[in-house]
């Protein structure tokens, strides 16, 4: 097939999202699949639906233009408030037979979300324009299907496993947990208050003994609230347990798991976090929000605790389990171990959806699918 993918700002970021992105079209093009990648320039939300309403198209990067009309175009769901209209008469750009959205969240469904009942009208729309739907879990796909994609068909498709190699053993493991001292934790996301990181730190504060450290690794999406978990830290007496990284990649990062004994991630809902499925496979036991689709990742009390974000009782309980207990922390730590080897690769993950994909193509000689009315 030759097929289009189509984000903001190309697929040269970090975060989970487009690490999935990227990866799925690597293990697409490995498979034979010929796939361009389409950038739009990443404007406000309210900025991108009026420029779709008032100009017809999206701003677009300064990318080549496509000439062709593609077999599918995919389009990351995050850019729905810029295509939402466009869609509809099949005149966006690129141009494709058939019209696919990889969901990793709805925008309107997350926790806080400002103006939400207006961001749920443009999501429900766009989601009414495409042929089908990759979702990265269950939980991402109920959520769809909530919002009026009843009728468009779907599959879900978790990442795969294989853009890290955690090289780990059950030695490495096994000598880890029982490494006497405070419990090493390990945040691993963007730092930015929806990540959580300051109930993470209100939680851990609740260990008497301070019987931790922690290494804080991620990206600044807000200088004002990294300046506030900064002096949250120095409030509570957390500034010799605590240690900020900033952003790190590659072998860096991967140093930083493999010296920690678990990841704490406290944030206000995760769909299929690939920092949790990477932590697994460095045998890190994950803590994580009960919301969302982490539950289709860890079993609870097995590979790792799903945890209600706000309940900092309960975090620092199950910190404080780990810490005292080095027994469960190993058994916990097989546990990841073994879940992210079962897991799927890349190239499993891109076949199940090229198969997708190809089962939603038109017919020969067959009218185009209409955009579905909302």
């Amino acid at each position: 097939m030759r097929l289009a993918f189509v984000a903001y700002g190309g697929l040269d970021q970090i975060s989970g999202g487009f690490i999935y992105d990227r990866a799925l079209v690597g293990a697409l093009r490995s498979l034979g699949h010929e796939v361009d990648v389409f950038g739009l320039r990443w404007p406000s939300y309210f900025g991108a639906v009026a420029r779709n309403f008032v100009f017809g198209h999206p701003l677009r990067r300064p990318t080549a233009p496509a000439a062709t009309t593609y077999d599918a175009v995919i389009q990351d769901e995050l850019v729905h408030p810029s295509v939402f209209r466009t869609n509809r008469d099949r005149g966006g750009w690129p141009r494709g037979r058939t019209l696919i959205a990889l969901v990793h969240n709805l925008r309107s469904r997350q926790p806080g979300e400002a103006l939400a009942a207006f961001k749920a009208r443009v999501e429900r729309r766009y989601l009414g324009t495409v042929d089908g739907l990759i979702c990265v879990c269950a939980a991402t796909l109920a959520d769809a299907r909530a919002l009026g994609a009843g009728g468009v068909p779907a599959i879900v498709i978790p990442p795969g496993r294989d853009h890290v190699t955690p090289d780990v053993d059950d030695a490495v493991i096994d000598e880890r947990s029982r490494s006497p001292g405070p419990l090493r934790v390990l945040y691993a996301a963007a730092v930015s208050r929806h990540k959580g990181l300051h109930r993470l730190l209100d939680a851990l504060a609740r260990i008497p003994d301070r019987a931790f450290t922690l290494d804080v690794v991620g990206r600044l999406t807000a200088s004002r609230y990294a300046r506030e978990v900064h002096r949250q830290a120095a409030r509570l007496g957390l500034d010799a347990q605590v240690s900020f990284h900033g952003e790190r990649t590659g072998d860096e990062l991967a140093t930083l798991f493999r010296r920690s004994q678990v990841l704490a991630l406290p944030s206000d809902r995760e769909a299929y976090s690939l920092s949790c499925l990477e932590a697994l496979g460095f045998g890190l036991p994950v803590l994580a929000p009960s919301a969302g689709g982490m539950s289709e990742m860890i079993e609870h009390g097995r590979e790792g605790f799903l945890l209600d974000p706000a309940d900092a009782d309960a975090w620092a309980g199950a910190l404080r389990t780990l810490a005292d207990d080095r027994g469960t922390l190993g058994a916990m730590s097989r546990a990841a171990v073994a879940r992210y080897r079962a897991h799927a690769t890349w190239r499993e993950a891109a076949g199940a959806a090229a198969v997708f994909i190809e089962g939603r193509l038109p017919v020969a000689g067959a009218a185009p699918r209409a955009a579905q009315s909302r």
